[in-house]
């Protein structure tokens, strides 16, 4: 099996996005609350979110707020532990991590979120 070629300007911008998208999913888990950051760069608030796939909407809505996806789809995994980055015939799932797990599961301000 050969490497994959980038052939497309949206495949080499591949690792950009990544790197964007990880960097706002690590000032979420970062975050002292995760209720207030989201409220504040969303605009939202927490009773707008009833379910897992909803919180896992919001992390995904979050992860991609102001960063250039160049094409490239974000959507929470079937599991909902991770955000799917797609385009064309390429995937790439990124970890959410247990705190973002714990808060798409719980929701914020819950045991463990």
């Amino acid at each position: 099996m050969s490497t994959p070629r980038p052939h497309s300007p949206a495949d080499l911008a591949l690792a950009p996005v990544l790197i964007e998208l990880e960097r706002n999913l690590a000032r979420l888990r970062d975050s002292d609350d995760i209720g207030l950051a989201f409220a504040l760069d969303l605009n939202d608030d927490e009773i707008y979110y009833h379910n897992p796939a909803d919180r896992a909407g919001r992390v995904a809505k979050f992860a991609t707020r102001e960063v250039e996806l160049h094409g490239w789809s974000v959507t929470p995994t079937a599991d909902l532990y991770g955000l799917a980055v797609g385009h064309g015939e390429y995937m790439v799932s990124l970890m959410l991590g247990k705190r973002l797990v714990d808060y798409v599961e719980r929701g914020a301000g819950r045991p463990d979120a």
